[in-house]
Parts: C-alpha cells; sequence; structure tokens
C-alpha cells in the first residue's frame, strides 16, 4: 500500500500540478511588478532603498540613489519595480490653456548666481526631462523660462509649475499668468527685475537686441540687459512675459 501510495505522489499528475501551480505562482509575482501609468498621467518613482544615497543638499537622484528619481514613466505597462523596493506616484499631465503661460520652481539643481535672482534656461525639453535639466546645469528656484500654452509630462518632484489656477498659492494674482496685451491706443513701458545694474547716470537701461520684446528673456540678460526701467516699450500686441522678469505698465 506504501508503495503504491509513493506511486501516485511520483506519477505524472504530480510532476504537472507542480508545474502549474509554479506557472501560476511566477505569473503572480510578475504581475506584482507590473506598473501601468495611463495617457494623462506621468509616473514620479521613489526607490524606497539603494547601496547608494545621495549627496548632500540634492533632492532628486540621478544614478540610482534612494529617494526621488529624475526620470519618470510614460504611459504604457513598465515591469519590475517592485512594491517592497519602489513606489509609482502617478499624477496628471500639466495643461497650460490657451491665452496663459505658466511659472517655473525648481526644487533641485545648482545655485544660482548671487548678481541674478532667475534660473538661467537649459536645454530640458520645456522641463519635461528633469535628467538633462540638472546634467545641463539648470539652477534651483524660480526659473526665467516659461510654459505657453500646451500639454507637459512634467516630473512635479523636481518642478512645481504656477498656473492661474494655482497663482495665489504661490502668492501671485490670476492676471499675472495671463499673456500681456498692449492696447492699440497705448504703448507698454517696461520694467525689468533682474539684469546687470543700470550705468551710473543714466534712468533706464539700453535697448538690447534680440530677445524678441522680452520674450526670450534669456537673450536679454546673455545681451547685458539692466534690470529696472527700459527705454524699449512694447507696441500694442500680445507678449508672453514672464512676471518674475518683466512688469509692464500700459
Amino acid at each position: 500500500m506504501t508503495t503504491n501510495i509513493l506511486l501516485a505522489v511520483s506519477g505524472p499528475w504530480f510532476g504537472v500540478a507542480w508545474y502549474w501551480y509554479a506557472l501560476v505562482l511566477v505569473t503572480f509575482v510578475l504581475l506584482w511588478s507590473f506598473v501601468l501609468i495611463r495617457e494623462r498621467q506621468v509616473g514620479i518613482v521613489v526607490k524606497r532603498f539603494s547601496g547608494k544615497s545621495l549627496e548632500p543638499g540634492r533632492l532628486i537622484a540621478l544614478g540610482g540613489e534612494a529617494g526621488l528619481q529624475a526620470d519618470t514613466l510614460a504611459p504604457g505597462l513598465h515591469f519590475g519595480y517592485w512594491p517592497w523596493q519602489y513606489r509609482i506616484i502617478k499624477v496628471p499631465i500639466t495643461i497650460v490653456a490657451q491665452g496663459e503661460i505658466a511659472l517655473v520652481l525648481a526644487a533641485d539643481g545648482a545655485s544660482i548666481p548671487s548678481e541674478r535672482i532667475l534660473g538661467r534656461v537649459v536645454d530640458c525639453d520645456n522641463f519635461q526631462d528633469a535628467r538633462k535639466f540638472l546634467v545641463n546645469g539648470g539652477e534651483k528656484g524660480r526659473q526665467i523660462g516659461i510654459l505657453t500654452a500646451g500639454t507637459y509630462r512634467i516630473n512635479t518632484a523636481q518642478f512645481t509649475v504656477i498656473t492661474s489656477a494655482t497663482a495665489q498659492e504661490h502668492g501671485m494674482a490670476e492676471d499675472q499668468l495671463i499673456l500681456q496685451r498692449v492696447r492699440s491706443d497705448q504703448v507698454g513701458i517696461v520694467t525689468t527685475l533682474d539684469g546687470r545694474p543700470i550705468d551710473a547716470g543714466e534712468i533706464a537701461g539700453p535697448t538690447i537686441p534680440g530677445h524678441e520684446n522680452f520674450q526670450n528673456a534669456q537673450a536679454f540678460l546673455d545681451g547685458g540687459g539692466s534690470r529696472g526701467l527700459q527705454e524699449q516699450v512694447l507696441l500694442s500686441g500680445t507678449w508672453n512675459l514672464n512676471p518674475w522678469l518683466a512688469q509692464v505698465e500700459q
């Protein structure tokens, strides 16, 4: 009788059963590591532990260190994000409405030099690539670059985007995030808040070429633009202006 039991246990059906048990177990474990990011979502990755730690003063990981990761997850199904090692935060895409702009605050990066108040523009796909921003020397704090109307996939752990809907949360008025419109019967007198000091004896900064009526703020600063009242005025039209750089009185 003992022999019959052993034969039954070790029979072909026993091996097949264990094969299916193992297959189900492996499938369950694999499914546990899948993450689904929907079309209008961005997946922010938090690594719970790692053999490497972030350098003091840094917030965003570039080399697999523990903490918030620079790279986000695009829409689709992603494998290998085991819940005991990773936490995935799903946030909505960033939308800037027509007729508006959005301002950006960077949580990590190099320090802004003491003579400036805004972080310089670097190649980072409109702040959609946090890794490129940091690798290319992007600076922490208020950014001189702005977002115009459109849809963006932003790592909100690294970048805070200020729109008209969230302006009051950041001590701003909603109309500061609306395109600057100068009426046909008026001109816009511009005062800038960043740049080099106005030359002694002058009351207004000189005209700087190539900054597209203060819309290319980086070109204005790179061309030697001064902070304060400007000689150049804005004619009638609609302008994408960063209110942290340029204020306009009609």
